[in-house]
């Protein structure tokens, strides 16, 4: 479980949930359905709406970062010109 790994997210593709259950079955040689629920450890629908695009203040750039434990891993999910998860 030593493993890394980094996605940057298509916006109009997977949500962060999905890209997060999908790297750590990845890294984990596993089916997605064989994760663990992600719901165990963090809100999944407060950790997409914290990385939805913002209607209200379109013109300034969002950044920051969430960090949370899951699966034997500590998954970063930042924002800044794109998403980006990364697995440590």
């Amino acid at each position: 479980m030593n493993s890394t790994g980094s996605s940057g997210r298509d916006e109009h593709c997977d949500s962060v949930t999905e890209t997060i259950v999908a790297m750590v079955a990845d890294a984990e040689d596993i089916d997605v359905l064989e994760v663990p629920p992600l719901w165990d450890v963090i809100n999944p629908d407060a950790l997409e709406a914290v990385f939805a695009p913002s209607k209200r203040d379109s013109a300034r750039s969002r950044v920051g970062h969430v960090t949370f434990s899951y699966c034997g891993y500590e998954v970063l999910v930042e924002y800044g010109d794109s998403i980006t998860v990364s697995l440590e």
